[in-house]
């Protein structure tokens, strides 16, 4: 047979599968008859959010238990990435055994570069053996359930016990292998390398292979407490999966008690395994729930419901996964280039110096916003792209402010800590890097707006450079080291300030005057509580308008009690993308009561976007990915609110099924449009997009095109949108919103795709 001709059978049969199951869940559906499957699906109603909710705490249990298997390496990588990759891998594993190992592999490639290979790998094969592990232990303890505890036939239990003993025996046997170290796998890669192609493709990999075994093994022996650790959390993300089933079944008013759920979900990742043959499983996971409902007495069609319901579930966290898919190549591109940070921002490489000696160690570990006031100048200048950070510190209280900082499991791996005796501080400098070389010296006892650290790293002019408030020196000076050094000769000083005003007062200096809001000097209580309420109005942005302050009034008090907690910005977002979702379900149930229930929710997540990035900038975590993910859920969340809206309003006539059509065209187009805007003119700083957009579109006033967008586009913005919509569901006008919507999305569109094409790409924005 030709080649082209097994390409095509292949091909055929990969879509055969899929096609086959998709008919037998049509046969299915059909059998068990459509209005009983709705009632039963009616009957959870406001329960399906509660379902997907404790799928998502089950996906935060499993990457907790995923983190534990990185061990000492897992504080190089954030647990927000960790859970967006878990996301990810579980999209693909929906078509699959193939997208299974798909998704493993995005997971080894999408961790952090400063991860070793061995440790990744290690620790994806980790998490994959013992979530195996954990489910055999459901699926014998469902197993154990259907033999001992329900009235079976006898020929059926005597199976369930030969299958139940097999899986004892399995388990005991992989216990025996990990205790005494039997090298199973690269015996086994060895034996097939005798093999043709597989043989030597396998040769090739030996050696990483044996590394892999190795960390698997040296997991259990050198870390029980983290394998016992990770596998209790395994084990408790399954059982918050058969509570689902439980849950579900109780929603649908069966009085199924644990017994059948542990039964039901035990027998069905048994089934799962049969149907990993065919992708996404369709037809043979709804089919399965059918015949396992029946065994234990449910009933089919209950089972049938129970797995639709289920696979509404897989489907809404596998979108979430899609979302990742889209947002996270940037990031993981940026890590494994080996481009510089500097080169990337367009900016030069420069050495921060942090002055850390002759501050008391209790001034330096001053808490602003959750992070001491030393961490808070060194994730400055490690965010402004320094190619170095020298923190410069008394050698009495290094070891007790280098412990605090790394408890915080926020500060750099590649911040170098040099030590001085009193007084020493000048002559450290001289050591520190080549006399041609920038520096921007910081003072360790304040804090800093954000856009002075970028200023101090762009700085480019023959003459030293220093920021001051008036004759208040701010604390950031640039210069170079043979500049430094020189106006610094033979100076006494022993503090940052001394430094600073002797680098001030030896004239050829530039001095650049900065708002006094924008840094506090830290030197008791007092200057505490005056660094906190700046803070607070650093987190004011200058594009928001009337309705965005207002929401801040209420996010930034919220975000100050998150950041006290391990909660990450783009956890934030997801909740608020959770909330936009239920916003959506209360439109969809189409009554007057629940669309002012929808819109109120809608008003709660735009006071809730908010938190994300004011969390972001409190815990100092701003990320291009965070940004790109606050995007994609603000996108999402218009989605659910208007589908919900369109679902509701169609048991008024099916003329908004029209609206909906043209509000979809419209709403993508803006999306799409706005979206590669942003890409072009942001870059790298997707945050700076809106700033940009408006600084083009003010000196083009004459353009009544842009004048438009320009004085209207804030009604599309997520702060004022959901005030209008409650305005109208309030007095019944919510029709009047959708429509507004409509029209308004194809007035977008045009005026954004007008300014893709007309305006500078690229441009850079500090403020």
């Amino acid at each position: 047979m030709q080649p082209d001709a097994k390409t095509r059978r292949r091909s055929w049969g990969r879509l055969a599968a899929p096609l086959i199951g998709l008919l037998l869940l049509v046969h299915l559906v059909r059998r068990a008859g459509p209005s009983r499957i709705l009632e039963g699906i009616a009957s959870v109603g406001w329960g399906l959010v509660l379902v997907i909710a404790l799928a998502g705490l089950s996906h935060v249990l499993r990457t907790w238990a995923w983190r534990v298997t990185l061990l000492e390496a897992r504080h190089r990588t954030s647990f927000g990435r960790m859970f967006a990759l878990r996301l990810v891998s579980e999209a693909a594993g929906q078509v699959g055994v193939f997208g299974q190992l798909c998704g493993d592999a995005w997971r080894v490639a999408g961790l952090a570069a400063e991860v070793p290979l061995a440790a990744r790998v290690g620790s994806v094969a980790l998490d994959r053996i013992l979530f195996t592990l954990s489910s055999t232990l459901v699926t014998f303890a469902g197993v154990t359930s259907v033999a001992l505890l329900l009235p079976l036939p006898h020929k059926v239990t005597v199976y369930a016990n030969i299958f139940a003993g097999a899986l004892v025996v399995l388990v005991l046997l992989a216990v025996i292998a990990v205790r005494r170290r039997w090298a199973v796998v690269s015996g086994a890669a060895g034996a097939l390398g005798r093999l043709g192609k597989i043989g030597h493709w396998l040769e090739n990999r030996r050696e990483t292979i044996r590394s892999v075994e190795d960390t698997l093994l040296d997991f259990f022996h050198h870390s029980p407490a983290a394998f016992w650790r990770s596998l209790v959390l395994q084990m408790s993300g399954q059982a918050l999966v058969v509570l689902e089933v439980c849950l579900i079944l109780r929603l649908m008013g069966l009085r199924a008690g644990v017994t059948s759920a542990l039964a039901i979900e035990g027998l069905t990742k048994l089934l799962n395994i049969v149907g990993m043959i065919n992708p996404g499983n369709a037809g043979t996971y709804e089919g399965g729930n059918m015949l396992v409902a029946k065994l234990v007495g449910v009933g089919g069609t209950a089972g049938l419901t129970l797995g639709l319901i289920r696979r509404v579930r897989a489907l809404f966290w596998a979108a979430a996964g899609a979302v990742c898919f889209v947002a996270l190549p940037k990031s993981a591109r940026k890590e494994k280039t080996g481009v510089p940070k500097a080169a990337e921002s367009g900016g030069r490489e420069h050495t921060a110096v942090i002055l850390a000696a002759g501050v008391p160690a209790d001034s330096l570990l001053m808490t602003v916003g959750a992070l001491p006031v030393l961490l808070r100048a060194i994730l400055g200048e490690h965010k402004a792209a320094a190619s170095r950070i020298v923190v410069v510190i008394d050698a009495i209280s290094a070891t007790r402010v280098r412990e605090a900082l790394r408890r915080t499991r926020r500060l750099p791996d590649t911040v170098e800590w040099c030590e001085v005796a009193s007084g020493e501080l000048v002559s450290a400098l001289s050591h520190l890097c080549e006399p041609e070389d920038r520096l921007v010296l910081v003072a360790a006892d304040r804090t800093y707006h954000p856009s002075l650290h970028r200023r101090a790293a762009e700085w480019q002019g023959s003459q030293p450079l220093a920021l001051a408030t008036g004759t208040r020196l701010a604390g950031i000076w640039a210069a170079t080291l043979e500049q430094a050094s020189g106006l610094l000769e033979g100076c006494p000083a022993r503090t940052p300030n001394e430094v600073l005003e002797r680098l001030a007062a030896a004239g050829h200096v530039a001095c650049e005057p900065v708002p006094s809001g924008y840094w506090q000097k830290l030197s008791g209580p007092a200057d505490r509580l005056d660094a906190e309420r700046k803070l607070d109005q650093w987190l004011v942005k200058s594009t928001d308008g009337v309705f965005a302050r207002m929401n801040r009034k209420v996010s930034i008090p919220i975000s100050r009690q998150l950041i006290k907690f391990p909660i990450t910005a783009n956890m934030v977002s997801l909740f608020t993308l959770g909330v936009s979702f239920l916003s959506g379900v209360c439109f969809a149930l189409g009554g007057r009561g629940d669309m002012v229930l929808g819109a109120f929710l809608s008003v709660f997540s735009s006071i809730l976007d908010g938190s994300d990035g004011e969390v972001a900038r409190l815990k100092m975590q701003e990320s291009a990915f965070g940004c790109w993910l606050e995007t994609v859920c603000d996108d999402l969340y218009y989605v659910f609110l208007f589908s919900g809206m369109m679902i509701g309003l169609l048991r008024r006539g099916p003329v908004y099924l029209v609206w909906g059509s043209l509000l979809c065209f419209g709403a993508t187009a803006t999306i799409l449009a706005t979206t590669a805007q942003r890409r072009r003119m942001a870059g790298a700083r997707p945050e700076q997009y809106l700033t940009l957009w408006q600084a083009q579109a003010s000196k083009r006033s004459s353009n009544p095109f842009l004048y438009l967008g320009r004085h209207t586009e804030f009604l599309m913005r997520r702060c004022c949108m959901p005030y209008l919509v409650l305005a109208f569901a309030l007095f019944g006008g919510t029709y009047m919103a959708f429509i507004g919507a409509a029209v308004g999305s194809n007035i977008a569109w045009p005026i954004a795709l007008y300014s893709y094409f007309s305006f500078n790409p690229l441009q850079k924005s500090y403020a």
